[in-house]
């Protein structure tokens, strides 16, 4: 995972680059060997995965699991070490986080979330429909700039001042979707 990555809690915005797909499909592989079955599916989420906007150039991937209590046991057994590092506490209700650093930088953060929670869906939907709506796409690019300008050296903050567009969004995605074939 080379060209790829940021020094922990810094924030810095680099245009979309065309091997962040590749990049995610070596993580894939790597976490499948690593997850042996405790996973239900990998997917490439977060603005990585959205095309031609800017991002900070951490991959962002969400594992599914059935038992989330039973991977996080799991995680901090065999999982935990200096490259796969465990947030102690969850990012969301039902969101746990594993980070991969290596020489210094995070190159991935893992969002691990159970079958049954409509993040899943969320984070599957919002990526796939600023894929398919480039105009909303822009849009999103345009307020992570302008949070980033605000808030450069508060990432909490920066990563706050999104949640509202983004749930706006994932509304505006299940109503694209609703007369549509989804996955």
């Amino acid at each position: 995972m080379d060209n790829i990555g940021l020094k922990r809690g810094y924030l810095e915005l680099f245009s979309y680059n065309e091997n962040y797909e590749k990049i995610y499909q070596e993580e894939k592989r790597e976490l499948e060997k690593i997850l042996k079955g405790m996973y239900i599916k990998i997917e490439h989420v977060g603005s990585t995965a959205i095309k031609n906007i800017v991002s900070k150039p951490i991959i962002d991937i969400l594992v599914v699991c059935k038992d989330l209590d039973e991977f996080i046991k799991f995680a901090k057994e065999k999982i935990q070490s200096d490259t796969y590092t465990i947030k102690e506490e969850m990012v969301r209700e039902d969101d746990f986080l594993i980070r991969k650093e290596e020489n210094g930088k995070v190159k991935a953060f893992i969002h691990v979330v159970p079958v049954t929670s409509k993040r899943v869906k969320n984070y599957i939907l919002f990526r796939d429909y600023l894929n398919e709506n480039e105009e909303e796409a822009k849009k999103y690019e345009k307020l992570k700039k302008s949070l980033y300008e605000k808030y450069k050296d508060e990432r909490r903050k920066y990563t706050l001042g999104k949640e509202e567009y983004i749930s706006d969004v994932i509304k505006k995605a299940e109503d694209y979707y609703k007369n549509k074939e989804y996955r």
